[in-house]
């Protein structure tokens, strides 16, 4: 049956919808009245397009879901941060900038195609009530969830703070049936903040994970208990893996490392006359004279990547690790009506220097036609404030650059078959494991075993390439000495993924522990037991108790 209600709906969000996917992607009109035909004319194609469909198509249609598909197709020409979301999304939408959610404390993905918890938060109901990692879920609220998406899933685990959840719980063969109480579930920015090593040396270490309202206030409060339990000689923010959030969390923590008066970032839109510029506006609470490093990965995005480009224009801290991700781009949510929001792209920000560190250009691209407008940013090269080269595009390029080796193949595929995930469960069911679990080579060589038993197959790309020459072989019938040279081929691999398996020992062990410490300590004890192995923040930590080398990177050359 026809809903008429939810026609005048979709048709609403079509109209909204299409207004602002001209407002973003411009045209060639002349005029404003010129601007507005064209909306008028497109609205009517897409509104009969719409309406033709949805009452006359073969098969009855779903008139939200029709539109919303609609709208996601337009969005899909532009930048992947444009995008639209609905009233299932609002968990989301508090999550980028509140960092809250409402919830139970857990983490959930597929193991074996299993919805299995991967994460259970201290302090939440989910802890309180016994649920472990490794535990199946089965079944939420009385429903069977074996066939959905994780993100369906996720949704349904997520809700109202005070609503009631009920969990099928398959633990080690056991069913359990849990009720729990949905609660507001606060994501913390800061994950570990303390000194490093010995306590005289000074040298603090701060990790900020993301950027939400509370940001600001969660770096404040660590600076300033750093500074009261001892002398902070130096300071490490450590920015890996953090992708970023709101730019005014992002600003208001600049204005606590740089001094007043300092331009932080400069953000420009579509029109002319649409240029921000944002300055401190405080006395910072970090000494001027105290050294600063800054840690950064490909996975540092966005907020992030403002925070680092800042620090680095103005010869503030000296950013150590990998090119950051490369995300020069501004969001902001626009109301649609009162169920569902758009997040657009309004702006491009760039740096102190004037550097736009986009890594992606979409715009440039242009495959589907729809940008007008094909500004080229051409100039590569800019200069921090006391005259040091920088590079635009491609992200946050690092003072010191730190080449680590990339994760291997093996690993990898360890990573993909959850071979370390699985080996904890199987550990921890024989093993008492006290707090800073190490990997020695007994439980090395007793995961080796575990891999050989639980029927885990290595393929590696060239097993995948000899299986396509057997392949070959048998549809045009070749000799049986070509099968003979493959074998031989065959058995040269495997003898190479041994030793590939004995090259990546250090790396498969450090990921055992992780996966085991997850089990038996708090997440800021899990950060401080990989200090140790940690090459970048060692390096870091070289850096800062350096003054002379510390100096020597800010220098201009």
């Amino acid at each position: 049956m026809f809903n008429k209600n939810k026609f005048f709906k979709g048709r609403l969000i079509v109209y909204l919808s299409a207004v602002l996917f001209v407002f973003v992607t411009g045209s060639t009109f002349k005029g404003e009245d010129d601007i507005y035909d064209k909306i008028n004319k497109n609205l009517d194609i897409l509104g009969k397009v719409y309406r033709e469909i949805t009452l006359n198509y073969v098969d009855e249609i779903d008139p939200d879901r029709f539109v919303a598909a609609g709208i996601e197709g337009m969005l899909s020409t532009l930048d992947p941060y444009t995008s639209y979301l609905d009233e299932r999304s609002r968990d989301q939408i508090d999550l980028i900038t509140l960092g809250k959610y409402g919830g139970i404390g857990v983490t959930v993905g597929l193991r074996d195609s299993v919805v299995t918890i991967t994460e259970v938060m201290n302090g939440y109901e989910a802890q309180r009530k016994g649920l472990r990692r490794g535990d199946k879920i089965l079944q939420i609220d009385g429903k069977e969830i074996s066939g959905l998406k994780i993100d369906d899933i996720r949704k349904f685990v997520r809700g109202p703070v005070g609503s009631v959840i009920k969990l099928k719980i398959d633990r080690e063969g056991n069913e359990l049936d849990i009720d729990m109480t949905r609660e507001e579930i606060i994501l913390k920015n800061v994950s570990y903040s303390g000194y490093l090593g010995e306590k005289a040396d000074g040298i603090g270490y701060i990790k900020l994970d993301r950027f939400t309202n509370n940001s600001e206030q969660e770096f404040t409060n660590s600076l300033k208990m750093l500074q009261a339990n001892g002398q902070l000689n130096g300071l490490v923010i450590d920015l890996r893996g953090n992708g970023g959030g709101l730019l005014d969390a992002a600003i208001g923590i600049l204005n606590k490392l740089v001094e007043k008066n300092s331009l932080l970032v400069i953000t420009k839109g579509r029109k002319a006359d649409s240029e921000k510029k944002y300055f401190s506006t405080e006395e910072p609470l970090l000494n001027k004279n105290t050294p600063l490093a800054v840690l950064i990965d490909s996975n540092t995005a966005s907020a992030s990547e403002i925070v680092a480009g800042a620090l680095q224009d103005l010869d503030r801290a000296v950013i150590i690790g990998g090119n950051s991700f490369g995300k020069g781009l501004v969001q902001q949510f626009k109301d649609l009506d009162a169920d569902s929001q758009l997040r657009i792209t309004l702006s491009r920000y760039f740096t102190p220097s004037g550097r736009w560190i986009q890594e992606k250009n979409y715009f440039k691209e242009n495959k589907s036609g729809v940008f007008l407008n094909k500004d080229a940013f051409t100039q590569m090269e800019f200069k921090t404030l006391d005259g040091r080269k920088v590079l635009a595009l491609g992200g946050i390029m690092p003072d010191v650059k730190l080449d680590l080796a990339a994760e291997s193949d093996i690993h990898q595929s360890l990573i993909n078959n959850d071979m370390f995930f699985k080996f904890a469960n199987y550990y921890l069911l024989s093993n008492q494991v006290d707090k800073s679990f190490r990997v020695d080579d007994n439980v090395y060589n007793e995961f080796l075993n575990f891999l050989s038993t639980s029927g885990y197959i290595y393929n590696s790309v060239a097993d995948r390439k000899i299986t396509d020459l057997k392949n070959i072989g048998t549809q045009k019938s070749f000799s049986s000495r070509y099968n003979e040279l493959l074998q031989n081929l065959e058995n040269e691999v495997q003898a190479e993924e041994t030793g590939e398996l004995n090259a990546a020992k250090d790396e498969i062990k450090r990921s055992i522990e992780i996966e085991i410490n997850k089990r038996r300590i708090t997440e800021s004890e899990q950060i401080e037991v990989t200090f140790p192995s940690d090459l970048v923040l060692q390096e870091a930590i070289k850096v800062l108790r350096d003054r002379s080398l510390y100096d020597s990177l800010l220098r201009p050359y």
